[in-house]
């Protein structure tokens, strides 16, 4: 497994809006925030794909909602929160979640999910919810997950249905 991730902030002010448009999939979005987090996390996929995993083909398509790359060399999957998108690529189906951890009221969310810790940390929510959010992705069975900070403001955490190899790596990629 290895995690690819930009700032979108610096990423944005390095790339042609049209460049960037023409990985739309046509999906639509109901903030321009949104729409254009979701095109640098393809940009990113598609990037890695080729320059770092030497995809020939990175089209990407869909199945119950889960992106796969066509030619399912690689799998892959994608994530952003606040400044941060990133992908996730493993050998296996993989599900990555990442959340910048702002200050919240973490109990009465963990209460909805039937949950009670009265010590949580604000490290320990994050865990639990970027776990949550992951299988979500993965759409189906856990059997290993990984979690990391990232940035000292982020989580991470990456699911497989089968084994997730451990020399995990974390690369920011900056395109110029």
């Amino acid at each position: 497994m290895e995690i690819y991730y930009l700032k979108k902030d610096e990423f944005l002010k390095s790339i042609n809006r049209e460049e960037l448009e023409k990985f739309s999939d046509g999906r639509k979005y109901l903030s321009e925030e949104k729409y254009l987090e979701h095109l640098c996390g393809l940009y990113l996929t598609k990037y890695v794909a080729k320059y770092y995993y030497d995809v020939k083909n990175p089209e990407i398509e869909y199945q119950n909602g889960k992106p796969f790359f066509k030619s399912k060399e690689i799998c892959f999957s994608i994530s952003h929160s606040n400044n941060i998108v990133l992908a996730a690529f493993n050998n296996r189906n993989i599900g990555v979640d990442v959340e910048f951890m702002r200050p919240r009221d973490y109990q009465k969310i963990m209460k909805r999910y039937d949950c009670m810790d009265e010590n949580i940390t604000k490290e320990g929510f994050y865990r639990f919810w970027t776990l949550h959010e992951a299988e979500i992705k993965l759409n189906s069975r856990v059997k290993s997950s990984y979690s990391a900070i990232l940035e000292d403001e982020y989580m991470l955490t990456c699911v497989s249905d089968d084994v997730l190899v451990t020399n995990t790596g974390m690369r920011e990629i900056t395109v110029s």
